[in-house]
């Protein structure tokens, strides 16, 4: 069973990738570094497939076998999973002075604009879906986590929504920190509480997933 193992790293690359982009936004000139920028680069891909990988094995070791009737919704925030790490992907060939030709689709603003509010809405939805789903077992463990992440991810939205109607208004798209310093520094308390909501749920869940409880469940 690979769902435990790969939920703490993903709980790993998280504060990993999260620390640097918050340190990043709050002193920007460590980016005048070509190094730490392609650094970066890298550590938020890992975190960004860490992410991905959770939700496949996450469907298929748990979904699929203990949440059947969640299994359309799951598929929906796995779609979303993928389309965001598209937009970290495509940064990779710069690592390694690489020239790809990608799809036009791919490297359209439209598209970092609009894919990150889309995903985390169907990971919202997913949630929502899950708490509704719970067994006692899970209630007694996960019932809070999972409100957390819900939280975590209403946040999110809210965050995307700033840069969406950015993009809308400026035809130019931006992520949070490279707005005015304004709004990037103002903004860094209001990530940093998402991904504390987001991390209590993943960490409770690597928890729960070795529990005396789970581990029983599993063997029955």
């Amino acid at each position: 069973m690979y769902l435990r193992k790969l939920t703490l790293v993903l709980v790993i690359s998280i504060i990993v990738s999260f620390s640097i982009r918050t340190f990043g936004t709050v002193y920007p000139q460590i980016f005048k570094n070509l190094l730490a920028v392609k650094a970066t680069i890298l550590i938020n891909a890992i975190f960004i497939l860490s992410h991905l990988l959770f939700w496949l094995i996450f469907y298929k070791e748990y979904i699929s076998l203990r949440k059947t009737s969640l299994k359309k919704v799951c598929v929906f925030a796995i779609i979303g999973s993928f389309a965001v790490s598209i937009i970290y992907i495509k940064k990779i060939p710069f690592v390694f002075d690489l020239s790809v030709q990608l799809p036009l689709f791919f490297l359209s603003p439209y598209y970092d604009a609009l894919v990150p509010i889309i995903s985390s809405v169907f990971h919202l939805i997913f949630f929502v879906a899950l708490a509704k789903n719970l067994d006692m077992t899970e209630e007694l463990r996960l019932r809070k986590p999972i409100r957390s992440i819900i939280i975590g991810n209403g946040i999110y939205i809210c965050l995307h929504s700033i840069v969406l109607i950015n993009f809308i208004a400026t035809h130019r798209f931006e992520w949070l920190e490279h707005m005015s310093r304004v709004v990037a520094v103002a903004t860094v308390p209001v990530i940093i509480s998402a991904i504390l909501f987001m991390l209590y749920f993943y960490y409770q869940f690597y928890l729960f997933l070795g529990s005396k409880e789970y581990i029983e469940r599993v063997e029955t």
